[in-house]
């Protein structure tokens, strides 16, 4: 196998790492693959050149997999795309009415949505995201910025 067929296996075990990322495997043997096309290039014999691929993969594998698994484990999940929208404060700009179903608000960044409320919210009034519902926002008014009510004298 020459160095050109090496590198060419080494980018399609790299696609399929990228597919299925998480498992590093692939990626593992991608490098074996590397270092093999390397060995080959620098005039070691196919059989070498399978001995470096197979031990340098296995290395690898045995070695760097568990690591990087171990490094994501422990990095932060952070949601992307629409369930980033969660947490997020809006303006209230047209009044929400849970009857009917109408109601907008304006987020910080200026995007426009059509949101929902279980309350009626008034315009001008700052709301916290829960979550998207299809094309709208789901909103509540902040615990902050709820007054806490009169104790009830009986």
């Amino acid at each position: 196998m020459s160095a050109i067929w090496w590198v060419l296996a080494a980018l399609i075990l790299f696609l399929i790492e990228m597919i299925t990322p998480g498992l590093f495997f692939f990626a593992c043997m991608a490098a074996g693959a590397l270092l093999a096309g390397l060995a080959t290039w620098l005039g070691v014999g196919p059989g070498w050149a399978w001995v470096i691929f197979f031990g340098s993969s296995a290395t690898l594998v045995l070695v760097v997999a568990p690591l990087a698994r171990r490094w994501m484990k422990h990095m932060p999940s952070s949601p992307v795309g629409l369930d980033a929208l969660a947490g997020q404060r809006a303006r209230v700009i047209e009044a929400l009415d849970p009857e009917t179903g109408k109601g907008q608000v304006r987020l910080e960044n200026g995007a426009l949505w059509r949101a929902m409320a279980e309350d009626h919210i008034p315009a001008d009034t700052w709301v916290q995201i829960l979550e998207v519902q299809g094309t709208r926002l789901r909103v509540t008014i902040p615990s902050e910025l709820v007054s806490p009510k009169e104790p009830s004298h009986a």
